[in-house]
């Protein structure tokens, strides 16, 4: 079936919509019988094997907070849309964390109905970590908080998974990824996230805003695939 572009971005965009109101239910909805959900790229995935996954990742990371999404640009690639966004997140007792990310959806049509079949924040872990290691009582209270219902909600094992997430390529793979993109005459490039084994960069082509998406083998510093988002929404 074709993608309706409208139709892509208007689900796309109810995400956020859901998670600022709090709607558990709509939010779940967008998924699909069959989903991933990478949140950070390199920690464990939350999939639809695992009955209530989804429910658990909402109750640990949305339900508590407050989050809004404040989005710089869509490219839109079919099914896919990537966003370049910050997201900013307010922790009791009202510390707010910056978090500088891109994301992807990936939808699809399930019995006719079109739905996100994957959905991948690339965001950089140890920076948002530092956010909440400020000495002072509210960055203390808001960081003990969030472990501690991470780990009743997750349970210890998740719970150190997704810590775990902070171990990921580095400034050498950004640097190659500049490199790379340098060679195709890309040289206005900013906002690189190494997340996992992937590097995401904004970028400029032809003059207009694009997003970068490189993917790297395990333990190596050759690119194994480098796709270049340029329709802006």
């Amino acid at each position: 079936m074709t993608p309706d572009r409208a139709k892509v971005l208007a689900l796309v965009r109810s995400s956020p919509a859901y998670v600022a109101a709090h709607d558990k239910t709509g939010w779940i909805g967008i998924f699909g019988d069959t989903y991933v959900i990478e949140d950070p790229v390199g920690s464990r995935p939350v999939g639809s094997e695992d009955a209530g996954a989804i429910e658990r990742f909402w109750d640990t990371f949305i339900a508590p907070n407050e989050i809004e999404f404040r989005v710089a640009q869509d490219w839109v690639d079919g099914f896919d849309v990537v966003r370049d966004v910050t997201i900013v997140t307010t922790l009791r007792p009202g510390v707010v964390v910056r978090t500088p990310a891109h994301l992807i959806y990936q939808t699809e049509y399930e019995d006719g109905i079109l739905s996100v079949r994957r959905m991948a924040a690339h965001w950089e872990p140890a920076p948002v970590y530092l956010q909440l290691m400020r000495p002072t009582l509210g960055h203390v209270r808001a960081a003990f908080s969030q472990f501690v219902h991470m780990f009743r909600t997750l349970g210890a094992r998740s719970s150190l998974q997704f810590v775990g997430a902070a171990r990921h390529v580095g400034w050498r793979h950004k640097r190659v990824v500049r490199s790379d993109l340098a060679a195709k005459g890309i040289t206005q490039v900013s906002k690189l996230i190494a997340s996992g084994r992937s590097v995401t960069a904004s970028c400029t082509v032809d003059g207009a805003p694009a997003a970068v998406i490189a993917w790297f083998g395990p333990r190596s510093r050759t690119l194994r695939d480098l796709t270049i988002y340029a329709d802006p929404a």
